[in-house]
Order: structure tokens, then sequence, then C-alpha cells
């Protein structure tokens, strides 16, 4: 009676064990990639009480053979094995989910750097553009041919897991890619932003040939251009806009009035020479900038610098304050657009001069020059005048990266980690890295992901068996125990 309490004590644990699984299961039945397990029992241990006998004499006279007679004592968890069966896929409409359409997992390294498997691919990239699964493990993937971009597999289309690399997009091009997806084959596709291109404005007949952009350039908008004519200036500063045709000479300036009170009604004069006709201007001063400027006609200005002693002595002879370029050069400043839309002031340049440059550099973009034709438009005024925009060039499909899935020989050995990955251990075999759908592997579905294996009506009849078995066990306990009872209560 002692031995048919213990007997249900073991019955009883081992069903308890089986309403854990089956919980464990159930609460998981809306898990990514879960995969199911089932318990099965064994007896445990028999007791002899008669060993079998063989027959002994002939047919006709003799005894025949006797059974075993054996006392069993009770039942054991004998294994609980998970059901690696296929469950059907969940539309996601993410383009980085992927469901594995067949045998295989996905390969991810951890922080520590084990490589763990798992059949959820919830993929993204992290902000160092690594390929990420939800927990922030790395997604491994092939090598790839620098020339034909395809995966690098041995001579059977394998790879050894230890030769598969993080999968990652530089900062520097990350930027650049627009529409990634990933294809049934594990390939990692994306539109990559051209290289940077320069579209020339109308009117700029003066450009010969189409201007170079550096491939690093951020240059995202219109280039913005202003040339001034250079003056060699004597002792004041004199400013001349680039549209200010103050000709090839002399630049004079006379005062009409007392210099001690420049505040006074006093008139300046300016006298330049265009095509050897002296041309005279008159403005006042502007006590507030201690200039005077001039108004030129057919557009532009000279500014002059009359304060101190930059003074001008009064009277009718005009001071030679500087003089126009022999060979007219210009001073040209230009402003362009980045891709954050902010303004940026390109470096300053110089043009002209007895042998003027074939080509200008605005920043990064350097511009061919006919150079007659740049004079001519310069000449004619070249004030925030628009020559151009930057922008990308036309997007080209690219391949990124070739994602790997493993497979082993015997997957029902590999051991649960948690968190839906798996393990290698002795019993799984090695790895084996291929291409999805290749190898014995399922290929991808994109935007979509795994569901929990669970089977809910299964599940229910389990536990209903296993409810009434333990229910069972544990009348065998009070039953055993009125039988003690009565054994004892013989006493009385």
């Amino acid at each position: 009676m002692i031995g048919s309490m213990y007997s249900a004590v073991s019955g009883l644990s081992a069903h308890q064990t089986k309403m854990n699984v089956i919980g464990n299961n159930i609460a998981n039945v809306n898990t990514y990639g879960f995969k199911s397990s089932r318990v099965t029992f064994s007896d445990v241990f028999y007791q002899t009480i008669n060993s079998a006998t063989g027959p002994k004499g002939d047919a006709t006279s003799g005894t025949g053979g006797t059974n075993a007679t054996q006392l069993g004592y009770g039942a054991k968890v004998n294994s609980v094995d998970v059901i690696n069966t296929r469950a059907g896929s969940a539309t996601t409409d993410r383009a980085l989910d992927v469901y594995i359409n067949g045998d295989g997992y996905l390969p991810v390294k951890d922080s520590d750097g084990t490589i763990k498997y798992t059949r959820v691919g919830v993929l993204s990239f992290d902000d160092s553009g690594n390929l990420v699964d939800r927990n922030g493990n790395k997604v491994l993937g092939f090598n790839l041919d620098e020339t034909t971009k395809n995966a690098i597999l041995s001579a059977d289309g394998t790879q050894a897991i230890n030769n598969l690399q993080v999968i990652n997009i530089p900062a520097a091009d990350r930027e650049k890619y627009t529409g990634i997806a990933i294809g049934s084959n594990g390939e990692i596709t994306a539109i990559k932003e051209g290289d940077p291109t320069f579209v020339p404005a109308t009117g700029t007949g003066w450009m010969d040939g189409l201007p170079k952009v550096d491939l690093t350039s951020n240059y995202k908008g219109s280039i913005t251009v202003t040339a001034n004519r250079q003056v060699t200036a004597g002792t004041h500063s004199v400013a001349v806009s680039s549209d200010a045709n103050v000709g090839i000479g002399a630049i004079r300036i006379a005062l009409d009035g007392d210099p001690a009170v420049p505040t006074a009604p006093t008139t300046y004069t300016l006298r330049t020479n265009v095509g050897g006709t002296e041309a005279t201007y008159t403005a006042a001063y502007d006590a507030a900038a201690s200039t005077v400027t001039f108004n030129i006609t057919g557009g532009g200005t000279v500014k002059v610098n009359v304060a101190g002693a930059n003074a001008i002595t009064s009277g009718a002879t005009a001071t030679e304050i500087a003089s126009a370029v022999s060979a007219n050069q210009y001073t040209i400043t230009s402003t362009v657009v980045d891709k954050s839309g902010a303004t940026i002031n390109l470096p300053t340049v110089t043009w002209g001069g007895a042998t003027p440059a074939t080509n200008i550099a605005f920043g990064q973009v350097t511009v061919p020059l006919d150079t007659a034709d740049f004079q001519d438009a310069l000449d004619d005024g070249f004030n925030n005048v628009v020559i151009g925009s930057v922008g990308a060039g036309a997007g080209v499909p690219t391949k990124i990266a070739s994602i790997a899935t493993v497979k082993f020989g015997n997957p029902d050995g590999l051991s649960q980690d948690g968190e839906s990955y798996f393990i290698q251990t002795p019993n799984s075999g090695d790895p084996i890295a291929t291409i999805p759908g290749s190898g014995g592997t399922g290929n991808f579905r994109a935007g979509a992901l795994e569901m929990s294996n669970v089977d809910l009506s299964r599940e229910f009849t389990e536990m209903i068996i296993t409810q009434r078995g333990f229910q069972a066990n544990t009348r065998m306990i009070t039953t055993s125990d009125e039988l003690l009872s009565e054994l004892v209560s013989m006493k009385r």
C-alpha cells in the first residue's frame, strides 16, 4: 500500500510537468515563431517477484514455461520534445519582416559573440548601420563579391558559419538608400541615390561643358554667384559692384563744399572713364556710414570712404582714388544650399587678368569656361545670378547584402534559449549556411512573420486528459490512505 502511494506521487509529478508544458504552450499561442512542446511518459522501475522460466521436457511430458512476475513503481517524464512543424505566416506589410517558408533559421550574433538561431525575422537597421533583430542581436550574412555582388559560397553552395559576417551599411551610404527590401533569396536591395550632378540654369552659355561635382558633396540646391570688378585702390577703400561698368582707367572724386563740415550740404562728384568717355556722377555724404555711394548708369554702385584720413580736398580738382585693373579682374563670391536647407558661403575666388583660367571652382563644383563668353557675361553685370543647381542623380538599384539561412541535420536536437532563440548542441549537428531557398531551406517571404504552431484544440484536449490523469492519481493516494486506515483500525 505504501508502494501504491509512491507510484501515485510519481504520477502526480509527471502529470504536473505535463500541465506546465501545456500552460507554456497556451501562454505562447500568439508568440511569433514559437514552437510548442509535448511531454511523453515512461514507467520507471520494476520489482521482479518471480523470474520467467522456460519450458521443461518435451512436447508430451514436462512443464511449460512461465512469465515473469514484476511489480511497477510509478511513472516519470521521459521527454519534453519541441514540435518543429512550420506554422503559417502572419502578414505585417513591413518590408524588413521576414517569414521563412520552409526549414531553416536566421543566424544572429549577440553581444558576447555567441551565435544563436531564430525563425522570428523582425529585422531593422540600427544607428550604426547594423542589421539587427528585435533584441539588437546582429544578423549574419555572406560576404559579397566586389564585382558581381553575389554571395561568396563554396563549391557545394554552402558556407561555414564562422565565415559569415555581420550585415552593415556604412554610415556614409545609409542616407543614400531608399526602398530597402528583402528578396525571397535573402538579398537586400535598395535604390541608391545617384552621384551628385549639376544642372545649369538658362543663360549659362558661357559654360564650356557640364560642370563636375565632387562625389562627397552635400550640396542640394541652387548656386548663386556675384562677381565684383577689382580695382587698384589708393588711400580710399573703394567697393565697386559687379554690374557697375566703370571701365578701364582712373576713378576720380571731387568735393564741392567744406571737407571739415561733411554733414553740411556738400556734393561729391565721381568721374569714371567708360569707353574713352568720362562719365560724371554726384552723390551726398552718408554720415552714418562715413561713405559716399554713387549709382552708376546701367546699374551697380561705387562706394567711397571719405572720412578721416580719406577726406577729399575741396575744390574743382578731382582726386584719383583708384584705378580699374587694366585687364578686367573680378572677385567672385557664391552661395549654395546643402541637404539640411542651410545656405553655405563658398570660398571667394579671383578670376580674370592677362591669362584668365579656363575653369572656376564654386566650392565642390568645377565649371569649365568659355573665357570670352564669361568675360562678356561679367561685363554685362553678375549680381546674385543663379548659375544652376546641384542635386542627386537618378537612383540606381543596388544589392546591399545577402542574408544567410542555416540548416541542421537534427533541428530537434537544438536547445531552446528563450526569446525564440535556439543554440547548437552536440546532438543537433553542425550548422550549414546557405542561400534561402536552396540546400533544403525555405525561401523568404518579406512583410510577414511566422505564427505560433500551438494547436489550441489539441492543447485543451491534452489538458483534460492530464487533469483526469492527475485526478486519478490523487484518488489512488486517498484510496491507499483508506486501506491503511482500515488496517490500523483492525487493532481496535
